[in-house]
């Protein structure tokens, strides 16, 4: 058995950070193209205190969701480097 790869955590975490972010303009604007659509009330829930088409707001919803990002990232980071260790304890290998 070889030894695992850790991931790191700076990368992973700007990479989920511009994932979130990229999806929450991509909600926004379909928001603002098509108000109707009620698919896009979850950014009230998931953002507390969002409302939107607010400058103001938007850049509150941008910063929520960079900091969601990063708390997502390094609890997958944090599981996923655990867990090689985690496994090895288990299956009684001493490597």
């Amino acid at each position: 058995m070889t030894k695992s790869q850790t991931i790191p955590y700076l990368p992973t975490m700007f990479g989920t950070c511009m994932l979130f972010q990229t999806l929450y303009v991509f909600c926004v604007a379909l928001w603002f193209l098509f108000p109707d659509l009620r698919g896009h009330i979850i950014l009230t829930d998931i953002i507390p205190g969002f409302q939107l088409l607010d400058a103001r707001n938007f850049l509150y919803g941008l910063i929520a969701m960079a900091v969601y990002g990063w708390l997502v990232a390094v609890i997958f980071v944090f599981f996923f480097n655990l867990w090689p260790s985690f496994a090895r304890i288990f299956s009684g290998n001493k490597r």
